[in-house]
């Protein structure tokens, strides 16, 4: 299931929420907008109930279907509209004042617009765009008015900068509130992908040392036995031990096996250490059998950790859109296959840096370095990131 972003879900819900407001201030000036209506050019009087009332409405209707990014978008023209329909208001008109003093329509909803930048705009263009929608409709209210009483139109500018203003800042801090919230939890994930790294490194240094105090001493111990010349027994089991420890320091596949439950359990700990979904059938299938070597096992759920925490580091958009990920492990003709993919901006592999060593060395190499192991990328700019991990046993027939 997509997990979307709190900041993406603060956005659908300002949208919906300010679209919802705006048909409440509609059907509230509905008589004004309709006896007003002659008084304007009908072209002009039509495209901007449209625009201006009906977009609102639009977002609010999409606010949950469609993407955060989308609904900033339309926010932005909307403020747009508002910005220009006020300024048009003065030549569209009909007549040479508003009959009896009536204040344009328009004014009364301009919080509408100021709350749509604020939904739109980075902080201080937002409080721009109001202070310029304020002088607007205090000259657009002083020549309505017959251009007699400047302190009406001014007194209207102050009270849509102090309404308007508290509802923008309502807005800005819900919103940031949203962002702080996804790095908090961008920065958990991160130091959680850390941890199973460290918990995958760790287990490898303990089977090591368990290694090396088992074979070690039992060969020290066969010395110990054979008095001063060496016997065959102990010089085989010296050997051994230099080869298995060769294993190690080469990184080649060890003699010990994992059996296909266990490594969906290890592979299940390294994906849940990330909070990153995983689907696994590997135990589904007639292959209980299948043993799976350590180093193998390792170069998978390390190869795994890897992906997600470069995902977690990297594949992040600017703009604060959710990122989905998710894992599968599969097992075809004793086949184990792991994918890893994501939804975020993506990078060309071609161009990896050489900071970025976890997908040369843990990635790539860990993996091809097995017998049977194979492991690769695809990614571009703005399409996400798939990472293919699989390792067939050199053994099938």
């Amino acid at each position: 299931m997509l997990m979307r972003s709190a900041f993406d879900r603060i956005v659908r819900t300002l949208a919906f929420a300010v679209g919802v407001g705006s048909a409440v201030f509609t059907m509230l000036g509905l008589p004004d907008i309709i006896r007003q209506y002659s008084y304007l050019n009908p072209v002009y009087a039509i495209a901007m109930v449209v625009g201006f009332c009906g977009l609102p409405l639009v977002m609010a209707a999409i606010a949950f279907q469609t993407s955060a990014r989308v609904l900033r978008v339309l926010a932005g023209v909307h403020a747009a509209l508002g910005l220009v329909f006020l300024a048009l208001w003065i030549p569209a008109m009909t007549v040479d004042t508003m009959p009896d003093g009536q204040l344009p329509w328009i004014i009364n909803i301009i919080t509408v617009a100021t709350c749509m930048a604020a939904i739109a705009l980075p902080f201080l263009s937002a409080w721009v765009y109001l202070f310029t929608m304020a002088t607007l409709s205090g000259f657009v209210r002083f020549v309505t008015y017959g251009g007699v009483d400047a302190s009406v139109a001014f007194q209207d500018s102050v009270m849509i900068v102090l309404i308007s203003g508290f509802m923008m800042a309502m807005l800005q801090v819900t919103q940031r509130a949203g962002r702080e919230q996804d790095t908090a939890a961008l920065i958990a994930q991160t130091a959680a992908a850390e941890t199973a790294a460290t918990e995958t490194l760790e287990r490898q240094r303990t089977r090591y040392h368990a290694f090396t105090h088992d074979d070690v001493l039992a060969t020290l111990l066969a010395a110990s036995h054979d008095g001063a010349t060496p016997s065959e027994i102990t010089r085989r089991s010296a050997q051994r031990t230099l080869e298995k420890m060769d294993q190690f320091r080469l990184d080649l596949p060890g003699p010990s096996f994992l059996t296909v439950a266990e490594l969906e359990a290890l592979l299940r700990a390294a994906a849940k250490a990330a909070n990153v979904p995983l689907r696994s059938s590997l135990t589904e299938g007639g292959a209980s059998d299948l043993r799976i070597p350590v180093e193998v096992a390792d170069a998978l759920s390390e190869a795994l950790t890897e992906a997600m925490r470069n995902s977690i580091r990297h594949g992040v958009w600017m703009d604060g859109r959710a990122v989905h990920r998710e894992a599968t492990a599969t097992l075809t003709d004793r086949t184990i296959a792991v994918i890893v993919t994501d939804d975020g901006r993506g990078f060309n592999p071609n161009r990896v840096g050489i900071d970025r060593l976890g997908v040369r060395l843990s990635i790539l190499q860990r993996v091809n370095s097995q017998p049977g192991g194979h492991a690769s990328v695809r990614s571009s700019k703005g399409a996400g990131t798939t990472v293919i991990l699989s390792w067939t046993d050199p053994d099938a027939d």
